[in-house]
This record gives C-alpha cells, structure tokens and sequence, in this order.
C-alpha cells in the first residue's frame, strides 16, 4: 500500500480542517459548563466540529452526552480505537501570533492545539477517510473518540467507558505524544501542600495557569512594593510592577519535563524569601527549583522509566494560608503517597492528594507495539527506539492502546507553551504513518487476547 499517494488527495483538507479547528478556544470554561457542555461553552464548540466533518465524511457519529465526539466507520468483530482530545490547556506567555488564530509560516501552523492535539487528531481522522474512501476498511471497524477533557485529568473518557459503557478497543493508539512510539509512561499525581503563615506586607501572591505546566508569572500585591522592587534591581530580576503589584517572570514548559523551564513562581519564592526573611519560601525556592527532588530527599530513578519530577503549576497566598499545586511523576514501582508523605515532613506541609494516574509499561514485543513501530519504520525508513515519557496519555485510560505520534524525533512543537506549532509536511507525514498502522493493525490475522492484563510489565 502507497500511503503516502494514498493521503496526497487529502493534503489541503486536512491543513484547512485543522485551521478552522484550531481557530476554536476550547479551553475547559467553568462559566459556560452545563449538563449539555460538561467542559463549556469551547470545548462543547471543537466536538461540535469533529461531529459536524464526521458526518460529512460519512461516519457514525455519537456525540456522548457532551464528553466527547465518537466516530465510527466499518464492521467487524475488531475495533481498532484512535483516541484524541479536542481541549486545550489555558493561554499564557507571549505569542508571535494569536493562539485562536492559527497562522502559517514558512512551513508551519502556529497555534494552541496545533500539536496537542487538533493536528495529530485530524491526521488520524483523514487516514480512517482515507482507507474508507480506498475501500480498505474490510472485516474491522475504526472508532475515533475525541474526548473534551484530556488536559484536566479525561473526565471525558471516565465518562465514555464507565457511564455509557462503551467498548474497549482490540488495539489503539492515542496520537497525542511522541514518534516513533510511547511503550511506556510515568506515573501522575497532582497534591497541593499547605501552610499557615504570615508574610509580613504581603497581601496576596497568584501565580500559574494550570497545574501540568511551569508556572511563567507569578504577582505578588505588598504593601512596599516599592523596596521590593529596588531588592529585584539589585539581583538583576526579571519583573514588572503596576502600583503595589509586582510580577516575576520566568518560561514555562510542558510539566513533564519542568527542569526545561524557569518557574516563576519559585524565582518569586527566593526573592521574597530574601527580602523577607521567611525561611519557608527560601527553602521552597531553592529545594524545589531542582525538579528531580534530590534536595528534599524525594529522589527515585529507574532504568525503564526515569527519574521522578516536580513541577510546581499553582500558587496563592491569602488570609494566611500558603498554597501551591505540585503536578508529580513518578517511575514504575514507586509508591506515590509515600513520597508525598516524605515532602510534608521536611517542609512542614499538610497535603491534600489528588486522583493518581498510575505508571503504563508495555512489553516491547508486543504485537501491539511490533505492528506500530513496523508501520513508522516502513514509512519514514527512521529506526529511533521506542520510548518511554513523563508524559500521560489517553492510553492510561483505554486498554490495549499505546501514544502513537505525532512529535517527530528531535522536535519540540512547543506543547504547552507559547508559539505552539506543528509542520505542515509532518502533518501530513503523520496521516500517511496513521494510514499504514490502522490498516496493518486492521488485518492482523493473530489477535492478542487481554492484552491490558496478560503484556503489561506492570
């Protein structure tokens, strides 16, 4: 099968289909959130879209009480699921062109979402057409589910597989991480440790977005901003101020790898800390800027999965209460709450600990993983190994589905970050990989049976 001839006929519909979807600020709207739109008035928008091109393209729609877009194509005993996410994480920092306005230059789209994962899903989304319009959807069907909460913990696919009770796949992939493939992922847990503390002249401190992302602005109100700001000067700071606000600025970055950002509102801590006198922020901006937890004895590193990482998201301060959201992940056989229970005791803290989304290890030689990795290789004649990622994925979720693309080796699309973008031709590239996994795990003549229990390492 020539699937790079295959897609070419699709190349303008998929950027345009991609553009218009990205345009959309589907960002979870707690305002806008009813029983019809459970995520808001965007999100409910971006499913609106992806059912409105399925059933142009003549797919089964169903659109899941509002969770999530489903769309379906074929017959068959075996499904084969493709699992992507319409949401968004919130906007900051600053961009070359707007987040909502998706923008191509020299090459590529910029926008939020053209990586993570409007582009990546759509790519799956035209393969599917594009096997269904060849004829080759024989004997198996494809199920898309594009799920509107992915960025806040997939409330949406809970909702999918646990409320309507939907079908598991017999193999899936989720195109929202890295090529050539993700056999295995870290654990995730978010907590949010506490303090009762008075910061003398301190009013209030707001830093941070969202919690899986490096915080890149943190404001504090004091009563003498004025002196904090000639401290800032004196240690050459980065920072704004705006009557008695003062804003410290850092670079934020995907929280799976917070050692690539600078926080802010750690950067925020030191010098507050300092000026201050207040050990506790000194302690907390220092020990945890070094996002491995080494400094704090909340280390662990395995050969499969890597080391643990902190990413410090959220802060406030008010009414005397220190608050700050930590997004952990951890390797395989780590016992989570343990380590969590081991922060509170150096740092004086009483953490609340929120839901866990335990680690996901694949066996290599999987037919799942085999098939997939065969389809990559063959298609971009690139043999990169298979990967492991601090990242998490639809594919804790699912069963028997693994992250699928769609980052080319040594690309940073900027996910989560400003100035997110994806390559037009890897785009493309993307749908013709996405053609020949779908189609190869299609007609697989040996089908593993419970893969979810019987291949997983752990």
């Amino acid at each position: 099968m020539n699937c790079k001839q295959l897609m070419r006929q699709y190349r303008v519909d998929m950027i345009d289909a991609t553009r218009r979807w990205v345009a959309i600020d589907s960002i979870y709207d707690e305002k806008t959130v009813s029983k019809k739109m459970p995520f808001g008035k965007g999100v409910d928008e971006a499913l609106e879209y992806v059912a409105k091109l399925g059933e142009r393209y003549g797919f089964e729609v169903d659109c899941c009480d509002g969770y999530a877009t489903e769309l379906t194509i074929g017959e068959g005993d075996k499904m084969i699921g493709i699992f992507g996410h319409a949401d968004v994480v919130p906007v900051s920092g600053e961009w070359e062109f707007g987040p909502f306005n998706p923008t191509i230059k020299k090459g590529r789209m910029y926008g939020r979402g053209t990586s993570d994962d409007k582009g990546p899903a759509i790519a799956a989304i035209y393969a599917a057409k594009a096997l269904k319009d060849a004829g080759l959807v024989r004997g198996y069907k494809i199920r898309i589910v594009i799920g509107g909460d992915e960025e806040r913990g997939s409330g949406c696919l809970e909702h999918y597989f646990h409320v309507l009770k939907k079908p598991y796949p017999t193999y899936g992939f989720t195109p929202d991480s890295d090529f050539p493939l993700i056999y295995g992922e870290k654990g995730i847990i978010n907590f949010y440790p506490t303090w009762k503390i008075t910061l003398p002249h301190v009013k209030s401190i707001k830093a941070g977005v969202v919690s899986n992302a490096v915080c890149d602005k943190a404001e504090v109100e004091l009563d003498n901003a004025d002196e904090f700001a000639k401290f800032l000067i004196s240690k050459n700071a980065q920072f704004s101020i705006d009557k008695n606000v003062v804003t410290v600025t850092g670079v934020t970055c995907h929280g799976s790898v917070p050692e690539m950002g600078d926080n802010a509102a750690l950067k925020l801590f030191r010098y507050l800390g300092e000026f201050l006198n207040v050990d506790l922020l000194k302690k907390l901006g220092e020990n945890l800027n070094e996002t491995s937890g080494k400094l704090f004895n909340g280390f662990t590193e395995t050969k499969l999965l890597g080391k643990t990482t902190y990413c410090v998201g959220l802060a406030s301060y008010e009414k005397g209460a220190l608050k700050i959201t930590i997004n952990f992940r951890y390797p395989e056989g780590v016992d989570a709450k343990k380590f969590i229970q081991n922060f509170d005791v150096v740092f004086g803290a009483k953490s609340e600990i929120g839901e866990e989304s335990p680690s996901l290890l694949y066996d290599p030689e999987c037919e799942l993983v085999k098939t997939l990795l065969n389809a990559y290789r063959r298609q971009t004649l690139d043999f990169h190994k298979p990967l492991t990622t601090g990242g998490g994925t639809y594919a804790k979720h699912s069963r028997n589905t693994i992250a699928f693309g769609a980052v080319f080796p040594g690309r940073n699309t900027h996910m989560h970050e400003p100035n997110e973008f994806i390559v037009i031709k890897e785009l493309v590239k993307a749908s013709e990989i996405y053609a020949r996994a779908i189609h190869a795990l299609g007609t697989l003549e040996k089908w593993e049976q419970n893969i979810n229990n019987g291949l997983l390492i752990i």
